[in-house]
Protein backbone atom coordinates (compact mmCIF):
# COMPACT_ATOMS: atom_id res chain seq x y z
CA UNK A 1 0.00 0.00 0.00
CA UNK A 2 1.46 3.13 -1.16
CA UNK A 3 2.10 5.98 1.87
CA UNK A 4 -0.13 9.15 1.49
CA UNK A 5 2.72 11.25 1.66
CA UNK A 6 4.01 9.51 -1.52
CA UNK A 7 1.32 10.41 -3.33
CA UNK A 8 1.41 14.06 -2.15
CA UNK A 9 4.97 13.85 -3.07
CA UNK A 10 4.25 12.47 -7.00
CA UNK A 11 0.98 14.68 -7.51
CA UNK A 12 3.09 17.91 -6.38
CA UNK A 13 6.23 16.46 -8.58
CA UNK A 14 3.88 16.29 -11.82
CA UNK A 15 1.98 19.77 -10.69
CA UNK A 16 5.70 20.97 -10.51
CA UNK A 17 6.88 19.84 -14.17
CA UNK A 18 3.63 21.34 -15.55
CA UNK A 19 3.66 24.36 -14.27
CA UNK A 20 7.54 24.59 -15.21
CA UNK A 21 7.14 23.75 -18.44
CA UNK A 22 3.91 26.61 -19.13
CA UNK A 23 6.45 28.74 -17.46
CA UNK A 24 8.89 28.34 -20.03
CA UNK A 25 5.92 28.17 -22.75
CA UNK A 26 4.96 31.15 -21.56
CA UNK A 27 9.02 32.68 -21.67
CA UNK A 28 8.96 31.27 -25.30
CA UNK A 29 5.62 33.46 -26.61
CA UNK A 30 6.27 36.19 -24.53
CA UNK A 31 10.22 37.22 -24.85
CA UNK A 32 11.68 34.37 -27.21
CA UNK A 33 11.96 33.17 -30.49
CA UNK A 34 8.27 32.68 -30.32
CA UNK A 35 7.22 35.58 -29.13
CA UNK A 36 4.65 37.85 -30.94
CA UNK A 37 6.21 41.29 -29.36
CA UNK A 38 8.35 41.67 -32.27
CA UNK A 39 5.46 41.69 -34.34
CA UNK A 40 3.26 43.06 -32.46
CA UNK A 41 3.84 45.31 -29.99
CA UNK A 42 1.78 45.73 -26.54
CA UNK A 43 0.82 49.79 -26.68
CA UNK A 44 -1.26 48.27 -30.72
CA UNK A 45 -2.33 45.34 -30.07
CA UNK A 46 -6.14 44.67 -30.55
CA UNK A 47 -8.10 45.10 -27.04
CA UNK A 48 -9.90 41.80 -27.33
CA UNK A 49 -9.26 38.63 -28.69
CA UNK A 50 -7.76 38.02 -32.20
CA UNK A 51 -6.23 35.44 -34.20
CA UNK A 52 -2.95 35.51 -35.36
CA UNK A 53 -2.97 34.23 -39.18
CA UNK A 54 0.57 34.67 -40.44
CA UNK A 55 3.55 35.72 -38.82
CA UNK A 56 7.20 35.89 -40.92
CA UNK A 57 10.29 37.97 -41.78
CA UNK A 58 11.35 39.26 -44.71
CA UNK A 59 14.70 40.91 -45.46
CA UNK A 60 13.07 44.98 -45.04
CA UNK A 61 11.27 43.62 -41.53
CA UNK A 62 8.88 41.16 -39.14
CA UNK A 63 5.29 40.97 -40.96
CA UNK A 64 2.30 40.10 -39.17
CA UNK A 65 -1.45 39.15 -40.63
CA UNK A 66 -4.11 39.06 -37.77
CA UNK A 67 -7.91 38.77 -38.11
CA UNK A 68 -9.77 41.07 -35.38
CA UNK A 69 -13.39 41.86 -35.32
CA UNK A 70 -13.83 40.36 -38.65
CA UNK A 71 -10.70 42.29 -40.11
CA UNK A 72 -7.87 42.27 -41.18
CA UNK A 73 -4.86 43.92 -39.52
CA UNK A 74 -1.24 43.54 -41.14
CA UNK A 75 2.04 44.61 -38.86
CA UNK A 76 5.41 45.06 -39.13
CA UNK A 77 8.05 45.56 -36.74
CA UNK A 78 5.46 45.81 -33.99
CA UNK A 79 3.23 48.78 -35.64
CA UNK A 80 0.49 48.69 -37.88
CA UNK A 81 1.05 49.23 -41.17
CA UNK A 82 -2.26 49.08 -42.44
CA UNK A 83 -5.95 47.16 -42.50
CA UNK A 84 -9.30 46.44 -43.91
CA UNK A 85 -11.27 49.06 -41.51
CA UNK A 86 -12.92 52.76 -42.05
CA UNK A 87 -9.70 53.89 -40.46
CA UNK A 88 -7.47 53.01 -43.62
CA UNK A 89 -10.40 54.52 -45.87
CA UNK A 90 -10.14 57.69 -44.30
CA UNK A 91 -6.77 57.74 -44.15
CA UNK A 92 -6.21 56.69 -47.89
CA UNK A 93 -8.77 59.51 -48.30
CA UNK A 94 -6.74 62.37 -46.58
CA UNK A 95 -3.94 61.36 -47.99
CA UNK A 96 -4.89 60.90 -52.38
CA UNK A 97 -7.45 63.00 -52.80
CA UNK A 98 -6.13 66.61 -50.40
CA UNK A 99 -2.87 66.79 -53.20
CA UNK A 100 -5.69 65.90 -55.96
CA UNK A 101 -7.44 68.79 -55.14
CA UNK A 102 -4.65 71.15 -55.80
CA UNK A 103 -2.81 69.68 -58.88
CA UNK A 104 -3.67 71.07 -61.88
CA UNK A 105 -3.67 67.22 -63.81
CA UNK A 106 -4.14 63.90 -62.67
CA UNK A 107 -2.89 61.61 -65.60
CA UNK A 108 0.39 60.64 -63.90
CA UNK A 109 0.78 59.06 -59.84
CA UNK A 110 3.66 58.02 -58.01
CA UNK A 111 2.79 56.20 -54.36
CA UNK A 112 6.10 55.27 -52.39
CA UNK A 113 4.70 53.55 -49.64
CA UNK A 114 2.29 51.53 -51.34
CA UNK A 115 2.17 47.88 -50.44
CA UNK A 116 -0.87 46.91 -49.29
CA UNK A 117 -2.91 49.03 -52.36
CA UNK A 118 -5.60 51.24 -50.34
CA UNK A 119 -4.20 54.57 -51.26
CA UNK A 120 -3.57 53.10 -54.92
CA UNK A 121 -7.25 52.01 -55.06
CA UNK A 122 -7.86 55.76 -54.21
CA UNK A 123 -5.69 57.09 -57.23
CA UNK A 124 -7.62 55.15 -59.29
CA UNK A 125 -10.71 56.74 -59.18
CA UNK A 126 -9.05 60.00 -61.49
CA UNK A 127 -10.81 58.86 -64.69
CA UNK A 128 -7.88 60.83 -66.21
CA UNK A 129 -5.26 58.19 -64.78
CA UNK A 130 -2.65 56.78 -67.70
CA UNK A 131 -0.18 55.70 -65.17
CA UNK A 132 0.27 54.55 -61.26
CA UNK A 133 3.76 53.91 -60.08
CA UNK A 134 3.58 52.01 -56.85
CA UNK A 135 6.73 51.51 -55.27
CA UNK A 136 6.93 49.31 -51.95
CA UNK A 137 10.80 48.14 -50.48
CA UNK A 138 9.42 44.74 -49.24
CA UNK A 139 8.04 42.18 -51.98
CA UNK A 140 6.31 40.02 -49.32
CA UNK A 141 4.00 43.35 -48.37
CA UNK A 142 3.39 43.94 -52.02
CA UNK A 143 1.97 40.19 -52.54
CA UNK A 144 -0.10 40.76 -50.04
CA UNK A 145 -1.52 43.76 -51.51
CA UNK A 146 -2.33 41.51 -54.94
CA UNK A 147 -3.21 38.15 -53.57
CA UNK A 148 -4.39 38.03 -49.92
CA UNK A 149 -8.14 37.41 -50.56
CA UNK A 150 -10.15 40.59 -48.23
CA UNK A 151 -7.09 42.74 -49.06
CA UNK A 152 -7.71 42.19 -52.64
CA UNK A 153 -11.47 42.97 -52.09
CA UNK A 154 -10.77 45.63 -50.00
CA UNK A 155 -8.10 47.19 -52.37
CA UNK A 156 -10.32 46.96 -55.40
CA UNK A 157 -7.81 44.83 -57.00
CA UNK A 158 -5.83 48.01 -57.86
CA UNK A 159 -1.99 46.36 -57.47
CA UNK A 160 -3.42 44.25 -59.93
CA UNK A 161 -5.33 46.75 -62.29
CA UNK A 162 -3.30 47.62 -66.19
CA UNK A 163 -3.09 51.18 -65.46
CA UNK A 164 -0.91 50.10 -62.25
CA UNK A 165 3.40 49.27 -62.39
CA UNK A 166 4.62 48.14 -59.25
CA UNK A 167 8.17 48.35 -58.07
CA UNK A 168 9.42 46.50 -55.62
CA UNK A 169 12.73 49.37 -54.96
CA UNK A 170 13.66 52.04 -52.25
CA UNK A 171 11.78 54.83 -53.26
CA UNK A 172 14.72 57.26 -53.29
CA UNK A 173 16.84 54.74 -55.64
CA UNK A 174 14.16 54.43 -57.78
CA UNK A 175 13.76 58.48 -58.11
CA UNK A 176 17.45 58.12 -59.07
CA UNK A 177 17.07 56.16 -61.40
CA UNK A 178 14.60 57.83 -64.13
CA UNK A 179 13.59 60.83 -65.34
CA UNK A 180 9.69 60.23 -65.30
CA UNK A 181 7.53 62.80 -64.03
CA UNK A 182 4.51 62.92 -61.68
CA UNK A 183 1.12 65.19 -61.18
CA UNK A 184 0.45 63.65 -57.90
CA UNK A 185 2.87 62.02 -55.67
CA UNK A 186 2.28 60.22 -52.25
CA UNK A 187 4.80 59.37 -49.45
CA UNK A 188 3.83 57.12 -47.20
CA UNK A 189 6.25 55.92 -44.96
CA UNK A 190 7.36 54.29 -41.50
CA UNK A 191 9.04 57.04 -39.42
CA UNK A 192 13.14 56.91 -39.19
CA UNK A 193 14.14 55.57 -36.53
CA UNK A 194 17.16 54.10 -34.54
CA UNK A 195 16.50 50.76 -35.72
CA UNK A 196 16.03 51.25 -38.82
CA UNK A 197 18.58 54.69 -39.59
CA UNK A 198 18.35 54.02 -43.53
CA UNK A 199 14.77 55.44 -43.96
CA UNK A 200 15.96 59.30 -43.10
CA UNK A 201 17.34 59.40 -46.80
CA UNK A 202 13.62 59.07 -47.80
CA UNK A 203 12.40 62.20 -45.45
CA UNK A 204 15.75 64.30 -45.94
CA UNK A 205 16.16 67.91 -47.64
CA UNK A 206 18.20 66.06 -50.07
CA UNK A 207 15.52 63.65 -51.31
CA UNK A 208 12.62 66.39 -50.95
CA UNK A 209 15.19 68.22 -53.31
CA UNK A 210 15.39 65.62 -55.72
CA UNK A 211 11.30 64.55 -55.66
CA UNK A 212 10.68 68.76 -56.57
CA UNK A 213 12.53 67.71 -59.57
CA UNK A 214 10.48 64.78 -60.71
CA UNK A 215 7.18 66.58 -59.96
CA UNK A 216 4.84 68.19 -62.51
CA UNK A 217 5.19 72.00 -62.15
CA UNK A 218 1.33 72.16 -61.42
CA UNK A 219 1.69 68.98 -59.61
CA UNK A 220 1.03 68.16 -55.51
CA UNK A 221 3.07 66.06 -53.11
CA UNK A 222 1.64 64.62 -49.79
CA UNK A 223 4.21 63.02 -47.01
CA UNK A 224 2.60 61.63 -44.20
CA UNK A 225 4.21 63.04 -40.77
CA UNK A 226 3.15 59.79 -38.07
CA UNK A 227 0.76 60.74 -35.37
CA UNK A 228 1.58 64.47 -35.19
CA UNK A 229 -0.62 64.76 -31.74
CA UNK A 230 2.30 62.64 -29.97
CA UNK A 231 4.84 64.29 -31.64
CA UNK A 232 4.24 67.86 -33.03
CA UNK A 233 7.94 68.61 -33.29
CA UNK A 234 8.44 65.45 -35.68
CA UNK A 235 5.36 67.42 -37.67
CA UNK A 236 7.30 70.87 -37.83
CA UNK A 237 10.58 69.05 -38.84
CA UNK A 238 9.26 67.69 -41.47
CA UNK A 239 7.52 71.12 -42.85
CA UNK A 240 10.84 72.39 -42.19
CA UNK A 241 12.49 70.13 -44.35
CA UNK A 242 10.06 70.51 -47.20
CA UNK A 243 10.66 74.43 -47.42
CA UNK A 244 14.11 74.08 -46.96
CA UNK A 245 14.31 72.02 -50.05
CA UNK A 246 12.16 75.01 -51.95
CA UNK A 247 8.38 73.39 -51.84
CA UNK A 248 5.33 75.65 -50.18
CA UNK A 249 3.76 73.41 -47.13
CA UNK A 250 0.29 73.15 -45.91
CA UNK A 251 0.11 71.25 -42.54
CA UNK A 252 -3.25 69.47 -42.22
CA UNK A 253 -4.34 66.46 -40.43
CA UNK A 254 -6.73 64.12 -39.93
CA UNK A 255 -8.12 62.82 -36.05
CA UNK A 256 -9.34 59.14 -37.83
CA UNK A 257 -9.04 57.46 -34.79
CA UNK A 258 -10.68 59.42 -32.13
CA UNK A 259 -11.22 56.86 -29.84
CA UNK A 260 -7.63 56.56 -28.87
CA UNK A 261 -7.06 60.10 -29.59
CA UNK A 262 -4.60 59.97 -32.84
CA UNK A 263 -4.70 62.37 -34.73
CA UNK A 264 -2.34 62.17 -37.78
CA UNK A 265 -0.42 65.15 -39.54
CA UNK A 266 0.38 65.20 -43.28
CA UNK A 267 2.19 67.62 -45.34
CA UNK A 268 0.68 68.99 -48.50
CA UNK A 269 3.51 70.39 -50.78
CA UNK A 270 3.20 72.54 -54.02
CA UNK A 271 6.24 74.19 -56.02
CA UNK A 272 3.67 77.06 -56.34
CA UNK A 273 1.89 78.76 -53.50
CA UNK A 274 -1.82 77.75 -52.98
CA UNK A 275 -4.51 79.41 -51.21
CA UNK A 276 -6.19 76.92 -48.61
CA UNK A 277 -9.65 78.16 -49.46
CA UNK A 278 -9.00 76.33 -53.05
CA UNK A 279 -8.65 73.40 -52.03
CA UNK A 280 -12.03 71.69 -53.22
CA UNK A 281 -12.38 67.85 -54.03
CA UNK A 282 -12.29 66.79 -57.88
CA UNK A 283 -14.39 64.10 -57.11
CA UNK A 284 -17.05 62.77 -53.93
CA UNK A 285 -15.21 61.28 -51.56
CA UNK A 286 -16.90 59.10 -48.67
CA UNK A 287 -15.35 60.76 -45.97
CA UNK A 288 -14.28 64.04 -46.55
CA UNK A 289 -16.85 67.01 -46.89
CA UNK A 290 -16.22 70.82 -47.30
CA UNK A 291 -16.69 71.23 -43.15
CA UNK A 292 -14.36 68.28 -42.50
CA UNK A 293 -11.77 69.17 -45.08
CA UNK A 294 -12.36 73.23 -43.37
CA UNK A 295 -11.44 71.34 -40.14
CA UNK A 296 -8.12 69.19 -41.53
CA UNK A 297 -6.95 72.46 -42.55
CA UNK A 298 -7.18 74.36 -39.14
CA UNK A 299 -4.03 73.34 -36.80
CA UNK A 300 -5.29 72.37 -33.21
CA UNK A 301 -3.32 73.97 -30.14
CA UNK A 302 -1.47 70.56 -29.40
CA UNK A 303 0.29 70.85 -32.53
CA UNK A 304 1.45 74.17 -31.39
CA UNK A 305 5.42 74.11 -30.43
CA UNK A 306 8.61 76.29 -30.97
CA UNK A 307 10.77 75.30 -33.88
CA UNK A 308 14.15 76.61 -35.40
CA UNK A 309 13.19 75.91 -38.91
CA UNK A 310 16.56 75.62 -39.77
CA UNK A 311 16.58 72.66 -38.15
CA UNK A 312 16.22 70.01 -40.61
CA UNK A 313 16.38 65.98 -41.69
CA UNK A 314 19.69 65.66 -43.82
CA UNK A 315 21.25 62.17 -45.52
CA UNK A 316 23.43 62.67 -42.55
CA UNK A 317 22.16 63.60 -39.65
CA UNK A 318 18.98 61.48 -37.16
CA UNK A 319 17.10 64.45 -36.42
CA UNK A 320 13.77 62.30 -37.06
CA UNK A 321 14.77 59.37 -35.24
CA UNK A 322 15.82 61.09 -32.07
CA UNK A 323 12.61 63.00 -32.40
CA UNK A 324 10.77 59.38 -32.39
CA UNK A 325 12.79 58.25 -29.75
CA UNK A 326 12.10 60.82 -27.03
CA UNK A 327 8.57 60.42 -28.07
CA UNK A 328 9.06 56.69 -26.61
CA UNK A 329 8.52 55.57 -30.57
Amino acid sequence: MIDITQWLWFIGGVLFILVAEGAVWMYWRQFGPGSIRDYISRDEEPNGPYKVLAKFKTPAQKVALIEYEGDYHVFADGSEMFSTTAEDDKFAEAIVHIPAAVAELHERILIIGSGGGITTREALRYSEVTEIVAIDVDPAIMHMGKTLEPLVKFNKGSLNNPKVRTRIQDGRAYLEQTSETWDVIVIDLPDPSRRYPELRRLFSVEFYRLLKTRLEPGGAVAVACSAASEMPEYFRAIQATLKAAGFHVIPYHYDFIVELGVDWGFCLATVMPVNKRDIRLKLPAKHLSRRRIDDMLRMPIYFKTRWDDRKIQTDENHLLADLVEKAGG
